[in-house]
C-alpha cells in the first residue's frame, strides 16, 4: 500500500512539473512565492514517503529475518526427528536378530551417536551384567551419580555441573553437562544411559524426551539380547553336566578340524567313559549317579587348556578335543584326568567292582589316525573299547 501511495505522489509530482513547464513555455509565469512552496512541499512529500517507505522496508526485513529464522528451525526440527527416526529404526532393526549383548550394545552407541555427534555416550549397565561402554571421550561415572539415578528413578539434566559439588568428579574430567536415565527391566534400573558434553552444551527438554524416548526400546532390546544369550548357552550345553552337549560339539569338530588342517597343526580327540557306570548308578540311585558325572564334567572342564573342547557325548560318554596338540601330549593329559578323577573320592565308590570309580580313555590325532571327524572318532572310540578290553582305568592310544 505504502509503495503504491510513493509511487502516485512521485507521478503527481512529474504531472505538477510538466503542468508548470507547459504554462511557462506559453508564456505564462507565476509568483516566485509559488515557486518556492511547490518547490518546499515536493522535497518535503518525497522525504516523508521515503521515510516511511524505508520504515516499511527495514519491517518487512525484520519479519523476512524471522520467518527465515523459524524456517530454520523447522529445518532443524525436520532434520532432528529424521536423525531420531532413523536412530530409533536401528535400535529396533536388531530385535529378533542372533546377535550378542556386547553387539547390541555398540550399535545402541552408534545409533546414538548420530543423535549427539559431538557428545559422548555412555550405556551403563549394572550387577551381574556389568558392562561400560563409551563412544567419545573417556569417563569415569561416579558412584554418588548411579546411586542418585536409581533412588530416584527418573532422568537428571544438568547444564552446568560446576554448581553442584555432588558432580566435582564429572567436573574434574572436563564435562560441563550431561543428561542420563535410567534403563528399566520389570520397573528395577539395571542400567544407565548418559550423554555427556565437555563443550558447555546446554541441554534442553528435546534432548531429554529423546533421551527417554530412546531408553524403552534400547531396555527392551538388551532384556532381548539378554534371553537370546542366556536361550542359546541352553541350546548348546547340557542341562545336567553344564558342558557342551553333543550337538553342539559335532558343530565345533568340523570347524576345528578344517582351521587345524589349513594351518598344519594336529587335532587329537579324546573319548572317556566312566568304568561300571551303570553298576554304580543301579547301586547308588540315579542322584548319586548325576552327581558322577557332574564332577568329572567339572574336572574334565577345569583341568584342560581354553581352547580344548569337553563335551557330554552320551550317557556316561565325554569327548574331548585338543587343537594343536600331539597325540604324545593328548595322552600326558588324559592321564593327569584319569588320576585326578581316580584320586577323587565318590561316595560308596569302594562298592565298585574294582573297588574305584574311575574313567577310560581312547585317544586318537589328525593326521596320522584320519582327516575326517568322522575316521578320528572311530578310531578314538576303537582306542576306548581297547582301554576297555584291558581292564579299564587307563589311556590308551591307536
Amino acid at each position: 500500500m505504502i509503495r503504491i501511495i510513493r509511487n502516485l505522489i512521485f507521478l503527481f509530482v512529474v504531472l505538477f512539473l510538466i503542468a508548470i513547464n507547459f504554462f511557462y513555455l506559453k508564456g505564462k509565469t507565476f509568483l516566485p512565492e509559488f515557486y518556492f512552496i511547490s518547490i518546499n512541499l515536493i522535497l518535503s512529500s518525497i522525504i516523508i514517503i521515503d521515510i516511511i517507505f524505508n520504515f516499511d522496508i527495514y519491517e518487512k526485513l525484520s519479519r523476512l529475518t524471522r520467518e527465515n529464522e523459524k524456517l530454520n528451525l523447522t529445518i532443524s526440527d525436520y532434520k532432528l526427528e529424521s536423525t531420531f527416526s532413523t536412530t530409533l529404526v536401528d535400535i529396533i532393526e536388531t530385535f529378533g536378530k542372533e546377535i550378542t549383548l556386547d553387539e547390541v550394545i555398540d550399535r545402541i552407541l552408534e545409533a546414538i551417536k548420530k543423535l549427539f555427534t559431538e557428545e559422548t555416550v555412555v550405556l551403563f549397565l549394572f550387577g551381574d551384567r556389568y558392562k561400560l561402554n563409551i563412544k567419545g571421550k573417556n569417563l569415569n561415572i561416579p558412584t554418588n551419580l548411579i546411586e542418585e539415578l536409581v533412588t530416584k528413578g527418573r532422568p537428571i539434566l544438568v547444564n552446568n555441573v560446576f554448581s553442584f559439588p555432588i558432580y566435582e568428579d564429572i567436573a574434574k574430567q572436563g564435562f560441563t553437562s550431561f543428561i542420563i536415565t535410567g534403563l528399566f527391566q520389570k520397573r528395577e534400573v539395571v542400567g544407565a544411559l548418559g550423554i555427556f558434553s565437555d563443550k558447555e552444551r546446554k541441554f534442553t527438554l528435546r534432548d531429554l524426551n529423546i533421551i527417554r524416548m530412546v531408553s524403552t526400546p534400547i531396555s527392551l532390546m538388551l532384556e532381548n539380547a539378554d534371553l537370546f544369550e542366556k536361550t542359546k548357552l541352553l541350546s548348546i550345553t547340557d542341562s545336567l553336566t553344564q558342558i557342551y552337549n553333543r550337538r553342539h560339539f559335532e558343530k565345533l569338530f568340523p570347524e576345528i578340524l578344517t582351521k587345524c588342517q589349513l594351518n598344519n597343526k594336529p587335532l587329537s580327540v579324546a573319548m572317556c567313559d566312566v568304568d561300571f557306570f551303570k553298576f554304580y548308578n543301579d547301586t547308588n540311585g540315579h542322584p548319586a549317579g548325576d552327581f558322577v558325572l557332574k564332577t568329572i564334567a567339572e574336572i574334565l572342564k577345569k583341568n584342560v587348556k581354553g581352547s580344548d573342547v569337553v563335551a557330554r557325548y552320551g550317557g556316561e560318554e565325554f569327548i574331548i578335543l585338543f587343537p594343536e596338540t600331539t597325540k604324545e601330549n593328548a595322552v600326558k593329559i588324559c592321564e593327569k584326568l584319569r588320576q585326578t578323577i581316580k584320586d577323587f573320592k565318590f561316595p560308596k565308590e569302594e562298592n565298585q567292582p574294582n573297588g574305584d570309580l574311575t574313567i577310560s580313555f581312547g585317544v586318537a590325532t589328525f593326521p596320522e589316525d584320519g582327516s575326517t571327524t568322522t575316521e578320528l572318532i572311530r578310531k578314538a572310540d576303537m582306542a576306548l573299547y581297547k582301554a576297555k578290553e584291558l581292564g579299564k582305568d587307563r589311556v590308551v592310544a591307536i
